[in-house]
């Protein structure tokens, strides 16, 4: 009787390999739990330490340590992710003296995951190679789920080889990498989908408010939305929550909002207005302004059903 090949234990894709993570939020902390399950070697930090805290006890029997500094945290590290609310929070993390520029070894690949918009990234990366290190923008499409199952969609601006670099760390923790040209043009990508993303929101929730107000039950048309020709995924995931009314933040009306004030500096950079989309943003600002900035998104249904 022949005998069966004995089993390959395969080894962990990131094993043996140092990498940094700077922000820890809903997102980043999700992200940086998959980059710690892959085996890499990881270096955290975060604004609020209590996150860098919840974090090591959910991955207490792997390679993490948190980090006092974004400096000390990216010293060693092959490549440093960054994933934060806006580019103000990313220049915090990134200059001073205690700032993760001043700690990245040469050669070092930093990768931005955050939505901070085409120009924002193209002077980011002016910042890194002036330190000798390599830059890469890869902000991500998806919410906390797809970010808790390793299934975000990175979208890349880099130079073919940096990404090749850091291929490793982004199939990590994303399902999918749309490489969309040099540095520059996945943020600029991001903001297009997001404003994309935007007209479907406001489509969706005031029309919710409209085909209730027609008699039409909650029920059916959150079923029509989600099955119908017109459905997308962030519907489909939605549901649950959106038929029970439950408004707890996966992804902010106020994060909606800042995406949506990129897509017009975009227009801008680009020389075309689009008063379509100037009015989707000014019925989100207004939504914001009512109070519900901290809901989510998809919390705008209140704002139609206010008038």
């Amino acid at each position: 009787m022949q005998k069966s090949a004995p089993s390959v234990q395969r080894e962990p894709e990131g094993k043996g390999r140092k990498a940094c993570v700077l922000g820890l939020g809903a997102m980043g902390a999700r992200m940086a739990k998959n980059l710690a399950e892959k085996g890499f070697s990881l270096r955290v930090w975060n604004r609020t330490h209590r996150n860098v805290e919840e974090l090591l006890r959910t991955v207490d029997s792997l390679d993490v340590r948190g980090a006092p500094t974004p400096r000390a945290c990216v010293e060693g590290a092959e490549v440093v992710v960054t994933m934060v609310s806006d580019r103000a929070a990313l220049e915090n993390v990134l200059a001073g003296p205690d700032g993760a520029l001043q700690g990245m070894s040469p050669g070092a690949v930093l990768v931005d995951m955050s939505t901070i918009g085409r120009a924002a990234a193209l002077a980011m990366a002016s910042a890194a190679v002036a330190v000798g290190a390599r830059f890469i923008d890869a902000p991500v499409s998806g919410s906390i789920g797809p970010a808790a199952r390793g299934e975000l969609v990175a979208l890349v601006g880099a130079r073919p080889e940096d990404l090749e670099t850091a291929r490793p760390v982004l199939t990590a923790m994303c399902g999918r990498i749309v490489h969309a040209g040099g540095v520059g043009q996945g943020a600029a990508l991001k903001v297009i989908l997001n404003a994309v993303g935007s007209f479907h929101l406001v489509a969706f929730t005031s029309m919710l408010v409209v085909g209730q107000r027609a008699g039409l039950s909650r029920e059916a048309l959150v079923e029509a939305f989600t099955s119908g020709a017109f459905a997308s995924p962030s519907y489909v995931s939605k549901r649950p929550k959106v038929l029970a009314r439950d408004y707890s933040p996966e992804f902010s009306l106020a994060l909606t909002l800042k995406d949506a004030g990129l897509a017009m500096d975009l227009e801008g950079e680009v020389g075309l207005s689009i008063p379509a989309f100037a009015e989707i943003r000014r019925e989100l600002e207004e939504a914001v302004l009512e109070g519900l900035g901290e809901e989510d998104l998809f919390a705008l249904e209140k704002h139609f059903l206010a008038r």
